[in-house]
């Protein structure tokens, strides 16, 4: 689904407004990516990132919508983002962007976050700790994690799909790994190694629901497999 933003120029208000509209979110967040760890110095020193729905730019130094068709920068989103310039000042109108969801968060390298089945909301991932390591999906029970970069230097930073991440509980320094012969997630003192963000769009499901004296615990295993479900983070 296409996903929006606004970039300012910083230096008045009224010149070089722009409505970005990206291809899916995942596109804005590497698009930022692109453009701020660019070679050409000139956009890096430009472009900022406010929030995920806006930026600012200097075009004394670089204009945004540039980003695009300069080589070094993002030009390989050509084909999945483009700019409309907005109309200056003198009562003119402004094109509004949709609002986002009330449960949006940025995925910043180093914040803690709940994780939720995409196709049911009501189920999170959960870790109770009480004599197992297992991680479990429940709709009555949640655990928050913090997700991280692995590479050094990047706490604060918007991940991305290819980034290499780990995945650590609040509460004790335990990280999310797999059992390599059954693919049941749990946690651990080291943490899986080679987890990418990209992972919750597709490589972890949930087993069948467990019961006990045949009644069921409103839970169910967690799975790291090639064919999973979608998770996002909240």
């Amino acid at each position: 689904m296409v996903f929006y933003a606004y970039v300012k120029q910083v230096t008045d208000n009224s010149t070089y407004r722009y409505v970005i509209v990206f291809a899916s979110r995942a596109v804005a967040d590497e698009w930022w990516r692109a453009v701020s760890t660019s070679s050409v110095v000139k956009f890096t020193e430009s472009i900022r990132r406010v929030n995920a729905q806006f930026y600012t730019h200097d075009v004394n130094l670089a204009n945004a919508a540039n980003s695009l068709t300069t080589t070094g920068v993002a030009t390989q989103f050509i084909g999945k983002v483009f700019f409309t310039l907005q109309y200056d000042l003198g009562g003119r109108i402004l094109s509004i962007i949709p609002p986002l969801d009330k449960d949006f968060v940025d995925h910043i390298s180093g914040n803690s976050f709940f994780i939720r089945s995409k196709a049911s909301p009501k189920e999170y991932w959960y870790c109770p700790l009480q004599g197992t390591k297992s991680v479990y999906v429940s709709n009555t029970e949640r655990t928050r994690f913090r997700v991280s970069r692995t590479s050094s230097s990047t706490a604060g930073t918007v991940m991305i799909g290819s980034d290499e991440i780990v995945l650590t509980l609040i509460a004790v320094n335990l990280s999310i790994n797999v059992l390599p012969e059954s693919g049941q997630v749990i946690v651990s003192n080291a943490p899986k190694t080679g987890l990418k963000f990209s992972d919750f769009l597709g490589k972890f499901s949930a087993g069948a629901t467990m019961y006990k004296d045949g009644k069921s615990l409103g839970s169910r295993e967690l799975f790291y497999m090639e064919d999973g479900e979608e998770w996002e983070l909240v």
